[in-house]
């Protein structure tokens, strides 16, 4: 996993951290919520990178990025990322974007149409504002309030998690390990703000305005964001295509629990685009066989 660059750039009143990865057709990763880029440099860097330009960054209030000096919305976090292009000098690029991060995406593709080109959301929702309780809004108060962390930390497995992996008593300890040894936390009051962007969001009346050719993956054990959350995404944007990765480890980090499916996906998705590409990952698409079982849809309007 070769990084080229890596700094912080001013972009839309904020201070982001950034790393670009890899050489070919840009590819911008965006996080969820109370995390930072790091997570992406386990699973997703080191496979789209090998044929793609990857730019993971830190979203204002998360990791090495500046803190937010006021509230802020899901818009406001999607002119980041195209203020970040801006800064990096990318005209126009693919999105992946991770439960809030999705969001996110969403309303690059929203706000920035000319400059997105193929749209990948994962473990998301379009609509959390019409929901009366949401489980981010109790998330937030345990992150305010838990001192020893045990409980947030409880919260957030639970529902990110597979069942498998809860099971795994090795595997939850040495994710915590690695979740506690980060130098960037999230502190409570940058969480609650992005909480807040989180909880205010509402494009499902908008998404039949998404123009960019668009892919939907869920895991089938996805508590946060079960499939037919995921679906209604799907069911709104034309020709959207739809997916789901089945099994154990299907949880809402598909990402990270199944990502050899998942950035199989991914890659034979954006590369649809790109005809150079196109031969390359039919090859790697024999490599992985069938690892794992998904269920392929294509969404109709």
């Amino acid at each position: 996993m070769s990084m080229s660059r890596s700094g912080t750039v001013r972009a839309n009143g904020q201070e982001l951290y950034f790393e670009v990865h890899g050489e070919g057709p840009p590819l911008v990763l965006v996080m969820g919520i109370g995390y930072d880029a790091t997570l992406w440099t386990l699973a997703q860097v080191p496979a789209l990178s090998e044929k793609f330009q990857v730019v993971i960054f830190d979203n204002r209030d998360a990791g090495r990025s500046s803190k937010a000096a006021a509230p802020y919305t899901i818009a406001d976090m999607a002119d980041d990322v195209a203020a970040l292009m801006d800064a990096l000098a990318i005209k126009r690029a693919h999105l992946l974007g991770l439960s809030m991060g999705g969001m996110i995406a969403q309303e690059f593709a929203l706000r920035h149409a000319d400059r997105l080109q193929r749209l990948v959301l994962s473990g998301c929702g379009a609509a959390p504002a019409r929901v009366a309780f949401d489980p981010i809004r109790t998330w937030n108060w345990v992150k305010a309030n838990d001192t020893s962390g045990e409980v947030f930390a409880c919260q957030q497995f639970t529902w990110l998690f597979s069942t498998a992996f809860l099971r795994n008593t090795a595997a939850v300890q040495q994710t915590i390990r690695m979740l506690t040894s980060n130098p960037h936390p999230v502190g409570p009051e940058a969480y609650s703000r992005q909480a807040d962007a989180y909880l205010r969001y509402d494009a499902l009346d908008r998404l039949a305005d998404v123009k960019s050719p668009t892919l939907v993956i869920v895991g089938d054990q996805d508590l946060l964001t079960p499939p037919w959350i995921c679906r209604e995404i799907a069911d709104r944007i034309p020709g959207c295509q739809f997916e789901i990765i089945k099994g154990d480890g299907s949880s809402h980090v598909v990402p990270i629990q199944r990502p050899d499916e998942f950035n199989q996906l991914v890659t034979r998705f954006l590369v649809a685009s790109d005809p150079a590409l196109t031969s390359a990952a039919g090859a790697d698409r024999a490599a992985t066989g069938a690892r794992g079982a998904t269920t392929k849809m294509t969404a109709s309007v």
